[in-house]
């Protein structure tokens, strides 16, 4: 949070674009409906565009870990099931999922791999469900970005 502060202060992230880890609001924002449950995506920081009305026009949500094993299955999980929300589709009917959003928000996950668990395959698989993956350890890999380029990435995507 502390490194998306201080690109604010410096100008590097456009005026209209905010962030915030007060998630209460977005949680609700986001959930997805499965039968009259609640489905809420794990997301430790959100990102924001606002229009000229101060509406919110563009959602970013990022998942921050220091481990993949669980929190990115949990994360690519509620991905998937966004997928589904937002389709027709048989499944979508079946269990009676809904989602009140009218626009799917960037799921983003980005990862410091402590653990080195980032080229075993069955993790990297997670990493194509996710709009764009991060990783803080420098490293050279189609399926997943530096964390450096975030803020370019969240620039361009917000309006």
């Amino acid at each position: 949070m502390y490194l998306f502060i201080k690109a604010k202060e410096a100008g590097l992230i456009k005026e209209n674009v905010f962030i915030t880890t007060k998630l209460s609001k977005f949680k609700k924002l986001v959930a997805i409906h499965v039968d009259g449950e609640t489905q809420k995506p794990d997301m430790d920081l959100v990102l924001y565009g606002v229009g000229k009305d101060d509406a919110i026009k563009d959602l970013m949500i990022i998942s921050l870990k220091t481990s993949l094993r669980e929190r990115a299955g949990q994360t690519y999980k509620w991905k998937l099931l966004l997928e589904i929300a937002t389709s027709d589709n048989p499944i979508k009917t079946k269990y009676n999922i809904n989602y009140p959003l009218n626009k799917i928000p960037i799921v983003c996950f980005a990862t410091i791999n402590f653990y080195n668990e980032i080229n075993n395959p069955q993790h990297r698989g997670m990493f194509k469900f996710f709009d764009k993956s991060f990783i803080g350890k420098p490293i050279k890999a189609d399926f997943i970005d530096n964390l450096s380029s975030l803020i370019d990435f969240a620039n361009n995507k917000l309006s």
